[in-house]
């Protein structure tokens, strides 16, 4: 029996992170924003540190390793509240994510539905609830 998509269940067969990045730049996600040891972001293009739930979260992907459950990480397209960058961070989610990560995720201001982005600029778009962390 062939294997069927399950509704809500993202799938990344033959997607790389590399390609959900691109994918994002392309749609005007080209900056960068790290995680700071005090689980807030720092927008690379400006230096601020914001608090999670100052940040806008317009998209998020999902890949999750078929082959090790220890590769879930969650590709997330961001505003900054400072200077406006639009940029992405990757952060861990599941057992084997850092704390930070997951305080950040959970905090994150989510702005999904909200902006229009290009189409296919977040091949297999999670939409719904974060995932567990």
């Amino acid at each position: 029996m062939p294997d069927r998509p399950v509704p809500g269940v993202p799938r990344d067969e033959g997607t790389t992170l590399t390609e959900v990045l691109a994918a994002y730049s392309d749609a005007g996600f080209a900056g960068s924003f790290t995680v700071t040891d005090d689980a807030e972001l720092a927008c690379n293009a400006c230096q601020h540190v914001s608090a999670p739930g100052d940040v806008l979260m317009t998209s998020m992907r999902r890949l999750e390793g078929a082959s090790d459950p220890d590769d879930m990480l969650a590709i997330v397209a961001l505003t900054c509240p400072n200077c406006g960058a639009r940029g992405t961070t990757t952060l861990g989610f599941g057992p084997a994510a850092t704390g930070e990560d997951g305080d950040v995720l959970r905090g994150l201001r989510d702005q999904r539905g909200a902006e229009d982005l290009p189409a296919h600029s977040a091949p297999g778009e999670t939409v719904g609830d974060l995932p567990a962390t």
